[in-house]
C-alpha cells in the first residue's frame, strides 16, 4: 500500500490535469483492493506453508516475498519519492500540502529503516541463519509497524505550540487536501 501511495502522489504531481480530468474515479480503490488481496493471499500462503509443517517449501514462499518486496515493492517507492521530491524542490508553484507530502517522506523513510531489514534478513537466511540478527529485525519491522499513526499525529500537530484537539483532528490536519 505504501508503494501504491507514493506512486499515486507521484503521478498526481507529475501530471496534474490528467489526474484531474482522466483518472479513473475508483483506480484508488481498485488497486487498494488488489494489494489487500495479494496481501491476505500471501499472508495465507505463508501460514499455511510454514505454519502448517510443510517446512520444505516454507523457504521458497519467503524467498518470493523476500523478491516481491525488495526488489519490486520498494524500488518503486523509493523511485517515485525521489521523483516526487525532485519535482517539488523544482516547482516555482511553492503551495503543496507540506503535511501530506512530510507524512509520505517520514513513512518511507521509517519503512526503509525499520522495514527493509527483515526481508534482507529473510533473504540472507538462506545462507547463514543468526537467531539475534533475525529478533533484532523482527523488533525493527514491530516498531516499523506501528510507527505510522505516531507520524501522523505528530505531523498533524506540527507548528502549534502545544497539541491542542483530538488525534482526530491532528489526522483530519494532515490528510486535508487544500
Amino acid at each position: 500500500l505504501l508503494t501504491a501511495i507514493s506512486v499515486e502522489r507521484c503521478v498526481s504531481v507529475l501530471w496534474p490535469f490528467w489526474c484531474r480530468c482522466h483518472r479513473p474515479k475508483l483506480l484508488s480503490a481498485v488497486m487498494c483492493s488488489l494489494l489487500w488481496a495479494l496481501a491476505c493471499v500471501l499472508a495465507g500462503l505463508v501460514y499455511f506453508v510454514c505454519d502448517l509443517g510443510h517446512s520444505e517449501h516454507c523457504w521458497m514462499v519467503l524467498g518470493t516475498l523476500c523478491f516481491l518486496n525488495f526488489c519490486f515493492f520498494t524500488p518503486f517507492m523509493v523511485l517515485s519519492n525521489v521523483i516526487l521530491f525532485i519535482k517539488l524542490r523544482r516547482s516555482s508553484w511553492q503551495h503543496h500540502p507540506a503535511r501530506l507530502y512530510t507524512v509520505i517522506f517520514l513513512t518511507v523513510f521509517f519503512f526503509l529503516l525499520f522495514g527493509i531489514p527483515l526481508s534482507v534478513q529473510i533473504f540472507l537466511n538462506f545462507f547463514v541463519y543468526i537467531n539475534f540478527v533475525f529478533e533484532i529485525c523482527l523488533l525493527l519491522a514491530s516498531v516499523n509497524s506501528s510507527i505510522n499513526p505516531v507520524i501522523y499525529v505528530l505531523v498533524g500537530s506540527y507548528g502549534k505550540s502545544r497539541f491542542r484537539g483530538s488525534v482526530k483532528v491532528a489526522l483530519q490536519r494532515v490528510f486535508e487536501d487544500r
